[in-house]
């Protein structure tokens, strides 16, 4: 036979292989398309991240450098261009422009009319504005004085058109003609004492002149932002106009991009990020090849009695075994190029997902080839090895041990032959089910972890799931405890608890009840320091407050001194209820001066909120700071008629008041925080799904194929074809079980070692628990189980139509 029709014999022999297996063959593939997809999708989210950032930053022209003057302090335009050109590295600053960045407040107006702080940003809406530019994402810029853009995302979270009007402070209404975002904006602070900012804080762009005429300040500026040449030293320019500034007896700080906030968060997090994501994704791809491994392995392994007919007549071992490696190669070839397109359809998921929750205007998302490259080369090692080692041991043995099938082909072991001595209840059909499973060992373990390996990876993904869903359900729970309507007031500064301010805010007429209190920044030390942890103290007074954290360890609360932390935070410093940890904390020293001290407090409870930046002490402590009788906080209850937002417009323009925030807005706040990861997991649970369902019918379909010759023996001894059923059916629950309780317990297993490990460092200040639903472990069941016995039934025609005379046929 020549080389060429040598090669047209195998390839035709394959065809007609892949043409009667071809269900088995796609299947297998498509759960290596599955694994090596989600494994290409979610790989590619930090470089897609990071490119994105550095093109919209560069787009918008992202400053290197900022000066901002002290508050309260302007100057005329042209005075920090000026003042700029002075450097000694002048020459090397590419573009600058001169802006007024001023505090304000608007109401949006309408039916759902809200009241928050506002900022103006007056600035060139042409080719002057080559620093910082806004990015129109609807509607158009301003034409006109009197125009402005909102910013985005406040638009987006407060539900408001692509274009409207706003009152802003006293003053006249604006008109904005569009939604944009400047890059220092793709995340910002919100005002002082709000815990979340988006959609606390509105920011309008404006033309300099509208924001003078807004402000009171015709012809003033207060900020200056510029870029710097490739190449340009930027320290020491930043030096330079340090000593400028100090020189020209202004106040102002100059700060440069990575002070940005966001910069800092957008950047900072995506490598720890994709460290979770990796080993999410590393536990799909695991599972989807020791599946495929287990599935192309009992495939190729049904044609041992076939290699065994070859060798008898005596053709060449080394020809025997093309055929079932051409299978192993079929499914290696189809899985690669499926999992490129389910690979792009997972990718792109991923991305829209991205582009809703990170407002850019330039969202880059190439294909990575290098990501799908390590998935795609155990997809196509794997259906090779897994094809190789059947025949191996087939070709390994005499061709009379291969050509034995079923029962014969199993080996003695000490589990058959205390099975066989074991006398079971009910008939012989019965019976069977069990000793099916029981008298070959090996090949029912590989079909129970190739079912387990995708109940593994679903059990993993749901349980985060359910995991992130609770939490957000216990912080949510806290925060809104006895009132959702309840409204956190922050002061500008401490006032005597009795004072003006605070009785101004107890006496509104849609506020029934008040509470004060004091909230202060602190530091709980730990050794080595990067393990310290940044704190919102809160006091709160424990006997007499209508809201006081809830206590899951530890005594009731009481007056008196001592700290309660969140478990997050008491895990994190290695402490418990009734131990000591020290704080860092400001203490007052004088009329209007601070100190920072440090104190040890015990730790007398342990509260329910998951998120460990909360703590709580007494308001009585408050002597031991040196601010006993002072509140800057002021918990506000609506009257019966009022709401939230009346609330909040009721305290709006009182003096001292600097912000305010309903705690149901927290909450919201908490979950859309969290809405990136559990977007993602939707994504990857349905991937996952999809997969565990493939395997577990795929599993049943082999088994019945390596078992149709006792079908066909049953059947030619009159057993109806529903007794044939029912024993697939049972032997399947029987290993469906086996399969789900290892696949639960694995997944617990992953899913423990995710949270106590890699969602430390990609959330830090989260708590969570391990959790996981009675839906979760249904669906395992009902993959597991229900799947692996409903599978046969879709093979009922097969069976029907089996040629018993052909099927029992001992020579080929």
């Amino acid at each position: 036979m020549t080389t060429g029709s040598s090669l047209g014999f195998w390839l035709r022999w394959s065809w007609s292989d892949l043409r009667s297996r071809w269900v088995a063959v796609v299947v297998i593939a498509l759960v290596l398309a599955i694994g090596t997809g989600v494994y290409a999708g979610l790989g590619s989210t930090a470089t897609w991240r990071r490119l994105s950032n550095d093109a919209s930053f560069g787009q918008l022209g992202m400053h290197d450098l900022r000066v901002t003057l002290s508050p309260g302090t302007f100057v005329d335009e042209a005075t920090l261009l000026e003042l700029m050109s002075t450097l000694d590295g002048a020459s090397r600053i590419e573009a600058a422009a001169e802006r007024l960045v001023v505090d304000s407040q608007v109401d949006t107006g309408g039916d759902t009319s809200v009241l928050v702080p506002a900022r103006l940003v007056g600035m060139a809406f042409d080719e002057r504005q080559a620093v910082d530019t806004v990015w129109i994402r609807d509607g158009r810029a301003p034409s006109t004085d009197g125009e402005a853009v909102l910013e985005a995302k406040f638009a987006d979270d407060r539900d408001l058109p692509d274009q409207g009007s706003l009152a802003v402070g006293s003053g006249p209404t604006v008109q904005y003609t569009g939604l944009g975002i400047a890059p220092e904006d793709f995340f910002y602070e919100g005002p002082e004492g709000t815990i979340f900012a988006e959609g606390e804080l509105a920011i309008l762009y404006l033309p300099l002149a509208t924001a003078q005429n807004l402000a009171d300040r015709p012809g003033a500026i207060n900020d200056l932002v510029l870029t710097l040449a490739e190449g340009a030293d930027r320290d020491e320019i930043q030096a330079q106009l340090r000593s400028a500034v100090g020189v020209s007896g202004l106040g102002a700080t100059v700060s440069t991009r990575d002070d940005n906030d966001a910069v800092r968060v957008l950047y900072e997090d995506i490598d720890n990020d994709q460290r979770f994501w990796n080993a999410l994704s590393a536990l799909v791809l695991g599972a989807a090849a020791l599946a495929a491994f287990n599935l192309v392995n009992r495939v190729v392994e049904a044609q041992r009695r076939e290699i065994g007919i070859g060798m008898a007549l005596g053709v060449p071992r080394k020809q025997l075994a093309i055929r079932p490696l051409l299978i192993g190669m079929q499914v290696a070839v189809l899985g690669t190029l499926a999992g490129i397109g389910v690979g792009l359809l997972i990718g792109n998921a991923f991305g829209n997902l991205l582009e809703s929750f990170l407002p850019l205007p330039d969202h880059r998302q190439p294909f990575q080839f290098g990501v799908y490259a390590q998935a795609a080369a155990l997809g196509l090692l794997v259906p090779i090895v897994a094809s190789a080692l059947p025949v191996w041991r087939a070709l390994r043995v005499e061709p009379i041990e291969a050509i034995r099938t079923g029962h014969l082909t199993a080996k003695s072991s000490r589990l058959t032959d205390w099975t066989g001595k074991l006398r079971l209840p009910g008939s012989t059909m019965t019976q069977m089910p069990l000793r099916n499973v029981l008298r070959n060992p090996r090949r029912t373990t590989l079909t129970a972890l190739g079912v387990a390996a995708a109940i593994t990876a679903l059990v993993g993904v749901l349980g985060m799931l359910d995991s992130f869903n609770r939490t957000l359900d216990e912080g949510s729970a806290e925060f809104t405890k006895g009132d959702r309507d309840r409204v956190v007031v922050q002061l500008d500064t401490f006032y005597p608890a009795g004072s003006d301010v605070v009785s101004a805010i107890a006496d509104a007429p849609t506020i029934s009840a008040t509470d004060t209190g004091l909230r202060l920044p602190a530091t709980a030390l730990a050794t080595p320091s990067d393990d310290e942890l940044d704190l919102l103290l809160e006091f709160v007074d424990f006997e007499q407050a209508a809201w006081t954290p809830t206590i899951i360890d530890g005594p009731p609360l009481a007056s008196g001194p001592g700290v309660v932390v969140a478990q997050k935070a008491a895990d994190d410093l290695g402490t418990a209820v009734g131990e000591t940890v020290t704080l860092r904390h400001p203490i007052r020293t004088g009329p209007l001066s601070f100190a920072l001290a440090e104190s040890e407090f015990t730790v007398v409870g342990i509260h329910a909120n998951p998120i460990r930046t909360f703590a709580f002490l007494d308001l009585g402590a408050a002597d031991d700071f040196g601010l006993g009788g002072v509140v800057n906080l002021v918990q506000a209850y609506p009257s019966a008629e009022g709401s939230a937002t009346d609330v909040q417009r009721a305290v709006f323009g009182l003096p001292g008041v600097a912000s305010s925030q309903p705690v149901s807005r927290i909450s919201e706040a908490i979950d859309k925080a969290l809405d990136q990861f559990l977007s993602f997991f939707i994504v990857t649970a349905l991937a996952v799904l999809t997969l565990a369902v493939l395997i577990s019918f795929n599993a049943t379909r082999i088994t019945v194929e390596e078992r149709q010759r006792e079908h066909a023996t049953m059947r030619a001894f009159g057993f109806p074809l529903r007794s044939v059923l029912g024993v697939v059916i049972k032997e399947g629950v029987v290993v469906g079980v086996v399969a789900t309780v290892l696949g639960v317990a694995g997944g617990a297993f992953f899913l423990r070692w995710m949270l106590s490990s890699l969602a430390t460092t990609t959330l830090p200040d989260v708590g969570i628990d391990l959790y996981l639903s009675p839906t979760t472990l249904a669906i395992a069941a009902a993959v597991g189980i229900a799947a692996v016995a409903i599978a046969p039934l879709f093979l009922i025609r097969r069976l029907r139509r089996m040629n018993l005379p052909d099927t029992l046929r001992v020579m080929e």
